[in-house]
């Protein structure tokens, strides 16, 4: 018997940056509505920069890597072990069940935090390096892979095995190499998802517009957080699918569930806003992708968002506003262009209803946007995590 799937773990799970409550919430929500029944009880710990998910089955915690946007990773965890030296390490790894969760030859890349009795981590994903290769298994930095935590801290070792591959957030609309400042879609989720908790009528949108549509990051995760879509749909293949050697009934099992997610589903319009050809390029290959699962109107304009007509005058309007700024702006200055959008925006709510958000990279700059928004409905909140400072300013006129 597989103790992994026939027990009940505990999982951590990374939100997006600043938004471990969104992350939280979304799922409890899975929780509350699975597609699987859950075979345990599952309960949610907030911790200091995670959630832990206790006594959850491997099957609830696959249908959470599936169906969740908002999350960076969510990863396995096994009990914490008592250190007293760099000799328990070795010892350690070898007890764990790995037979029962690594297909043969995976490849593995070591991730190490070290604290504490083992203080150096570079020395200690070697080690674990050593001990993985003995028994068949190769370090690697290619695709597809499966991430080792190891964190050493205080008297103890932690060891966690990363269900989302490289990451959940790059699950599809990440920049082509060299194209700069793309926004993570794990954040995108994020904001999406507290927009709705400012204004819950966002999800009767009846057109997603989408002005500074970059890759189309915006306008695609609105589907996905708004509107019912797992994000699975467009994304590489992730250890879940294939850790514990499920087999291919299981695999079709999943892939059937995801692709009903998608029947029946009330999709609104898009329309992308962008006028950088190397943007456009990708834009228009994600939306292609998209195009080959989903029946659903999206519509690219390569225009100027200022000087373009493309708000409907029927029902509501979802605008996501991810204006160009630092890398992508290079030497232009962005208080005048968030000006400029709060100016524009202030025109654009005659004759339209309107609810949406910017990100705005500064205090300045959401000063200056602000400054548009008269008459209309406003919530900022303020995200910070790690190299992440920016306002998110949510708006209605509903």
């Amino acid at each position: 018997m597989n103790l992994i799937v026939a027990r009940p773990q505990t999982f951590e799970l990374f939100a997006a940056p600043g938004c471990l409550e969104e992350a939280a919430l979304e799922v409890q929500s899975i929780l509350n509505a699975p597609w699987k029944p859950l075979k345990f009880v599952p309960r949610l710990d907030l911790q200091k920069g995670f959630v832990r998910l206790y006594n959850c089955s491997w099957d609830t915690a696959c249908e959470i890597a599936a169906r969740a946007s908002t999350l960076h990773d969510l990863r396995l965890t096994f009990p914490a072990a008592k250190i007293t030296g760099w000799n328990d390490l070795p010892r350690l790894l070898e007890k764990l069940p790995w037979g029962m969760l690594l297909p043969e030859s995976e490849d593995l890349e070591f991730r190490a935090e070290a604290f504490g009795i083992l203080p150096h981590a570079a020395r200690i994903a070697e080690m674990a390096a050593e001990v993985f290769a003995r028994h068949g298994f190769t370090s690697t930095e290619s695709e597809p892979h499966t991430r080792i935590h190891l964190t050493s801290s205080a008297e103890y070792l932690r060891v966690a095995v990363s269900l989302g591959n490289d990451a959940l957030h790059k699950r599809g609309w990440r920049a082509s190499a060299g194209t700069p400042a793309t926004l993570r879609e794990d954040l995108a989720s994020a904001a999406l998802l507290r927009l709705a908790t400012f204004e819950p009528a966002v999800r009767q949108a009846s057109q997603i517009a989408v002005p500074f549509a970059g890759s189309g990051t915006l306008g695609l995760e609105a589907w996905q957080s708004l509107f019912g879509l797992p994000p699975a749909i467009w994304g590489t293949q992730r250890p879940w699918q294939r850790l514990t050697m499920p087999s291919i009934a299981t695999q079709a099992w999943w892939t059937k569930r995801i692709a009903r997610a998608i029947e029946g589903l009330h999709l609104p319009p898009i329309v992308f806003v962008e006028n950088d050809a190397k943007q456009m390029r990708e834009l228009e290959g994600n939306v292609a992708k998209v195009q080959r699962t989903v029946q659903g109107s999206l519509k690219v304009l390569e225009a100027d968002a200022f000087s373009t007509d493309f708000l409907t005058k029927d029902g509501i309007n979802l605008l996501p506003l991810h204006p160009p700024y630092g890398l992508r702006l290079e030497s232009e200055n962005p208080t005048a262009l968030f000006a400029q959008l709060g100016a524009q925006l202030a025109a654009w709510q005659q004759g339209h209803r309107i609810v949406g958000f910017c990100l705005c990279p500064t205090e300045e700059t959401w000063l200056a946007f602000k400054a548009g928004l008269e008459g209309m409905r406003v919530s900022t909140s303020h995200i910070t995590q790690g190299g992440l400072d920016v306002r998110l300013c949510c708006f209605s006129n509903l």
